[in-house]
């Protein structure tokens, strides 16, 4: 997923390995609302780091009144520096027009990509750009890397399990009625993946939407 060493990270990078959380911590969880928080990630202590927030009401507005079709879609491994343009053009090529919400939305994507970068200490990142109104990865699962950032902007938001219930879940996938967690529009999260060295790896899936009209946009 993730490629390449960024050198100019390095130093960033290093301040974020083996700062401990002094947040509300529980279960390897790590919440918090400042988001420089989010390389506790790096911590071996840590499986999820959420970064709660509320997006602006008249962003969230401008982005819940997007026709369903508008919704941009593309996935590309790009640079920091060049998310930007990536994004725009993909915009463009959606028909969203030069408004405050869409610069809001490139440029909260644009710092999120270059956190990430940070975080992993590498030069390109693999982006995805998703939108989703069907089942699409509803089945609980753990991601096939070391870490992954997911923000949602629109529509229900991604759902987790506890380490604890992570197997039951896994096992009885649509059937499982136990505790399920649940971020919010705009919480930006990084899970750790199978890749992981000290970690198992966050089972989590998509929320199940398909027959309600719904439709979601996200980042990761």
């Amino acid at each position: 997923m993730l490629r390449g060493a960024a050198l100019e990270a390095e130093q960033r990078h290093k301040r974020y390995s083996g700062s401990l959380s002094q947040k509300n911590f529980t279960e390897r969880v790590c919440l918090t609302n400042d988001l420089d928080d989010l390389g506790i990630i790096l911590n071996g202590e840590s499986s999820l780091v959420i970064c709660q927030r509320v997006l602006p009401r008249e962003v969230q507005e401008w982005l819940d009144a997007l026709h369903v079709e508008s919704l941009p879609v593309g996935r590309f491994e790009v640079s920091p520096p060049n998310f930007q343009d990536a994004a725009g053009k993909l915009l463009d090529e959606s028909g969203i027009p030069a408004t405050f919400g869409r610069k809001f939305l490139i440029d909260d994507m644009s710092r999120l990509v270059q956190l990430f970068a940070t975080i992993c200490n590498v030069e390109r990142v693999d982006t995805r750009i998703e939108k989703i109104n069907t089942d699409s990865c509803w089945k609980f699962h753990r991601d096939n890397v070391k870490l992954r950032l997911v923000t949602t902007y629109r529509g229900p938001a991604t759902e987790w399990v506890s380490a604890e219930q992570a197997e039951a879940a896994l096992l009885e996938q649509r059937d499982f009625s136990g505790p399920i967690q649940k971020l919010s529009s705009g919480d930006i999260a990084i899970f750790k993946g199978k890749q992981a060295v000290e970690s198992d790896g966050v089972v989590h899936r998509s929320p199940p939407i398909l027959g309600t009209g719904t439709s979601r946009l996200l980042l990761c």
